[in-house]
């Protein structure tokens, strides 16, 4: 015990006193260090929340945006009485929000079909719609104008002279009641409803304005605020629908001529306390409510599921630069830690000759790098908590970061007292020697052999499993690590050819003139094989080019996935074979600007092949005009698209998709069932034509659009395949390409027919790009590319500055002889540029590697919302970027050497010597 006790005292003894006074003498060192660790800390653990709260803006406005689609529908049998309200059987679909945490208050709905409806000389088409809500839930509209409608009172069949009465008292949005000239302050005004059963009357008694307009019970009609747009040749102004509040909603039924009224449950999300973390529960409910309820629907969960994997893919990206920028800042606190030890290997080489232990030299370090790294790390993280409140923790690259500081300074100085004096002794037997520097150099043979292997097994794990992680998970911490284990194995090749480089290059050096190029190669093998140096520039680099080359196929991929779900420069979906449309697609067509237009419909579930085991979408399409647009737009054209509409006899000439072409037996004809009967095809050849559920919409749902059910895709030409079949698709999509496509669609009006959606490729693209998760990707990837280059300076300065001593004494020394600053510049510079060179190749190749080996692994097609494969495309602008920031880190180091020796006086070395 005692003896424990001793050896308790001989580590601990003075090491608070020894540890100030070190502290005293390199606080700007330490003070630069803690800085250097706390601004990385902060970005470290402030990227994460921010891209979480920007997660959380993505999620809302998706939800919010897809409207009805992610509303879960429950449809309910008419309902005794012909009263809608929360009563029974709509009472457990009214539930629905206490089954499925994180969902609204359900809402009762009933419409009627649509009623040609005339006021004065003014005729519309309109509905009746009755919502019901939750007692207590208030009213949603705000009468601006009348009263309210009420419950239609009966007269009394006795009364002689009955006063007159509607059948059914309605309300009127503001915006309708302008465009029909109704106003009903002086008194309800009527309106005549007309169906194939009779007349009906309805009293509009007042006019509303809703008490919220984003709530979103009105995208379940959205007639009801605005005024729709109808056909130009029909006889009508607009659509308009007509308000029944809950009271009347058995006159509706009396009108509608049903005794009971049906209904729908419809509720919709939350989208004020939704947050991603809630998705995973969410999805299970509306999942598990939907078995439970045949006659429930809902697009939610694959909202939800797009969500998450574009979220989880932008999370894993964003993972991957965390860790980059980590170890790089994590290879610069070692370098500071090490040059620590270089200025203090005096004192820690007389500790340990004056008999103290390693430990003790590790404790001293430990006290004096623990608290700075404690201070910088709570300062960082108070700093984000104010900033930025949440609940979200430390990272994993903040935690290794921080440890490495603290532990850095006290491994390092106990390396240093160690290699000072082991008190091993050496053998006087040569061969003993060679045997034991063989042993030293097999181990080190091994752990180099070790890394490597374990890079690359995290790039193959990283190729086969994918970077982004199932069901929303954090990213494995290997795969994130992959960039920087493949820096640290280039690195170790880099060590081992650089020796024979610099070898190379000193013939050459010594046959020079001068003076520099000798002196820099006497020294750039050393410095060109210092793992620790090369390792920092090589994974600054690596991370650079990657990030580089990351923003790059972002933007570009954002442009392929316009290019693929818009088709053309404007995409037109809806029903385009009424005549207001076909006249409009007329005037597109011979609009000036406009090189082809091409129309075309999707059918699926269309039996192929013989015994009819396969299933396919067919794309029936104007195959010429096809082509013209996808070759004016720049889009591939497949062979054989433009010639589909020439005569083939019985037959009707296809291009099928290449997977389901491999399961057809094509010799004598394929049969194609279409709407009525069947078709034989001529198989002329593949196509990478998708299909597509109609207008691409603006989220990460875009990026599964050509996932369907069916085996494949079929294209055929629609002239060919209206003269085999008795009656082909209707219309329902449009592309338009040339200059002035855009403005011909705008000047045509076809925007604002019924049910149709105009897409251009540029804006579906600005959409998209400044969509919250990319947009903040795209920042993030630019952002680690400066930060990064910041880091490579710091790296060679401190290198420089760790390697003052000792080339410090041999330009003092040469100075004596007539050495200039002009050459001791150039001798540094030249030292250096092996080693700025070395880790520039070595992580250019990284940089650009990595993305081409991992390819879709990184989940590219997620974050650029591009369907199917997405190519990685290699740019050179990050490996300039890279370069220069090289260049400028030597250019900034061989300054920090001038001004380290510019106080030296010349006299001081004549008289002291060199130091």
């Amino acid at each position: 015990m005692t003896a424990l006790r001793t050896r308790a005292r001989a580590t601990t003894g003075d090491a608070l006193l020894v540890t100030r006074r070190r502290t005293r003498q390199d606080a700007g060192l330490l003070l630069g260090t803690a800085l250097l660790l706390a601004v990385t800390l902060l970005a470290l653990l402030a990227v994460p929340r921010l891209l979480e709260r920007t997660a959380v803006d993505a999620l809302r406005t998706t939800v919010t945006s897809t409207g009805l689609d992610a509303a879960v529908v429950a449809k309910v049998p008419a309902q005794p009485g012909a009263v809608l309200s929360f009563t029974g059987p709509l009472a457990g679909a009214a539930s629905l929000d206490t089954q499925v945490p994180g969902m609204r208050p359900a809402i009762a709905v009933a419409t009627s079909l649509p009623y040609r409806a005339t006021v004065d000389d003014t005729a519309f088409t309109t509905r009746l719609v009755v919502m019901d809500t939750v007692a207590g839930a208030g009213d949603p509209v705000r009468w601006t104008a009348g009263r309210a409608p009420q419950a239609v009172v009966l007269p009394d069949p006795g009364d002689p002279e009955p006063a007159p009465v509607p059948d059914v008292e309605v309300g009127l949005s503001s915006t309708g009641a302008q465009l029909l000239g109704i106003d009903p302050a002086g008194g309800p005004v009527s309106v005549r409803l007309a169906d194939p059963e009779g007349v009906h009357e309805a009293w509009v008694t007042g006019t509303f304005e809703p008490v919220d307009p984003d709530d979103p019970r009105w995208a379940i009609a959205t007639d009801l605020l605005e005024p729709a747009p109808v056909d130009p040749g029909a006889d009508v102004v607009a659509a308009v629908a007509l308000h029944v509040p809950p009271v009347a909603a058995g006159d509706m039924a009396r009108v509608m001529s049903i005794p009971r009224l049906p209904g729908s449950a419809v509720a919709f999300v939350d989208t004020d306390r939704l947050a991603p973390a809630d998705v995973p529960g969410l999805r299970r409910g509306v999942v598990t409510y939907l078995t439970q309820h045949a006659g429930a629907s809902s697009g939610l969960p694959d909202v939800l599921d797009a969500f998450e994997a574009h979220a989880g893919a932008t999370r894993a990206q964003a993972s991957l630069v965390l860790a980059g920028v980590g170890a790089t800042a994590a290879c610069c606190l070692v370098l500071a830690a090490g040059l620590l030890a270089q200025r203090r290997g005096g004192h820690l080489a007389g500790e340990r000759a004056r008999g103290a232990s390693l430990g003790s030299v590790a404790l001293r370090g430990a006290l004096e790098a623990l608290p700075l790294a404690c201070v910088a790390a709570s300062a960082a993280g108070v700093a984000v908590a104010l900033w930025l409140p949440g609940a979200a923790g430390p990272t994993p690259a903040a935690t290794v970061l921080t440890t490495v500081a603290a532990a850095a300074p006290a491994v390092l100085a106990a390396h240093t007292a160690r290699t000072a004096w082991t008190g091993r002794r050496l053998p006087a037997d040569r061969r003993e020697r060679a045997r034991l520097a063989g042993l030293r150099r097999g181990r080190r043979v091994v752990a180099e052999l070790v890394t490597a292997v374990v890079a690359v097994l995290a790039l193959v794990s990283l190729r086969g499993r994918g970077l982004v992680a199932d069901g929303g998970s954090d990213a494995d911490p290997l795969l994130v690590s992959t960039p920087f284990l493949l820096a640290v194995a280039a690195s170790l090749a880099v060590v081992h050819v650089a020796p024979a480089v610099v070898r190379a290059a000193s013939g050459r050096a010594l046959r020079s003139r001068g003076l520099a190029a000798p002196l820099a190669l006497a020294r750039a093998g050393r410095a060109a094989t210092a793992l620790a140096p090369l390792v920092t520039v090589t994974v600054a680099v690596a991370l650079m080019v990657l990030c580089g080359v990351l923003a790059q196929n972002v933007r570009e991929g954002q442009l392929v996935a316009a290019d693929r779900l818009v088709g053309a420069d404007v995409r037109i979906d809806g029903e385009l074979g009424t005549p207001s449309a076909t006249a409009a697609l007329d005037s597109i067509a011979s609009a000036d600007g406009v090189t082809a237009l091409a129309t075309g419909a999707q059918s699926t579930d269309r039996t192929i092949g013989r015994g009819g085991a396969l299933a396919a979408t067919v794309l029936v399409v104007d195959a010429a005009d096809l082509a013209r647009v996808r070759a004016a737009t720049g889009l591939p054209v497949d062979p054989g698209l433009a010639e589909l509409g020439e005569p083939a006899g019985d037959r009707v000439r296809a291009l099928v998709a290449e997977p389901l072409l491999a399961r057809l037996q094509v010799a004598n004809g394929v049969p194609l069932r279409v709407t009525k009967g069947s078709v034989e095809l001529d198989v002329r050849g593949t196509t990478s034509l998708s299909p597509d559920g109609g207008a691409p919409p603006v989220d990460a749902r875009a990026a599964d659009l050509t996932r369907t059910a069916d085996d494949g895709v079929v294209v055929v030409d629609a002239t060919a395949l209206a003269a085999a079949a008795e009656s082909p698709p209707a219309t329902t999509r449009a592309w338009v390409a040339g200059p002035g496509a855009a403005q011909a669609v705008a000047d045509s009006g076809i925007a604002d027919l019924p049910e149709v959606t105009v897409t251009t490729r540029d804006g579906w693209h600005d959409a998209w790009s400044r969509a919250p998760l990319p947009a903040a990707l795209t920042v993030l990837l630019l952002a680690a590319v400066g930060a990064l280059a910041l880091l490579a300076v710091v790296g060679l300065v401190l290198v420089v500055v760790a390697t003052s001593g000792e080339r410090g004494r041999t330009l003092s020394t040469l100075r004596t002889l007539g050495l200039d600053g002009r050459t001791a510049r150039w001798a540094t510079l030249g030292e250096l540029a092996p080693l700025a060179l070395g880790g520039l190749l070595g992580g250019t190749a990284v940089g650009l590697a990595l993305p081409v080996l991992v390819g879709d692994a990184l989940g590219l097609a997620w974050v650029t919302a591009a369907p199917g494969h997405v190519p990685v495309v290699l740019v050179g602008w990050p490996v300039l970027l890279a370069a220069a920031a090289v260049a400028v880190a030597l250019l900034v180091a061989v300054l920090v050497e001038q001004a380290v020796r510019r106080r030296e006086r010349l006299g001081d070395v004549l008289r002291v010597g060199a130091r």
